[in-house]
């Protein structure tokens, strides 16, 4: 028998992949479109995005057995 990953996980590792690119993705069209460099909104961006990233890849590869 196979073995089946963790549909919990599954769920969590996508939401956290889909936040961590929108969150990079607003950083990226910040820096390039923004008239007023905010070095707070910066920061929070890349956190939160390396964050939400490392956490999905995370349970991506948890869900693999790797």
């Amino acid at each position: 028998m196979a073995d089946i990953p963790s549909l919990a996980l599954w769920v969590v590792a996508w939401i956290f992949l889909i936040v961590g690119i929108v969150s990079l993705t607003v950083l990226v069209i910040y820096t390039k479109y923004g008239r007023e460099i905010s070095i707070r909104l910066s920061i929070l961006t890349v956190v939160i995005s390396s964050i939400f990233l490392g956490f999905s890849f995370h349970f991506l590869l948890l869900s693999f057995g790797i």
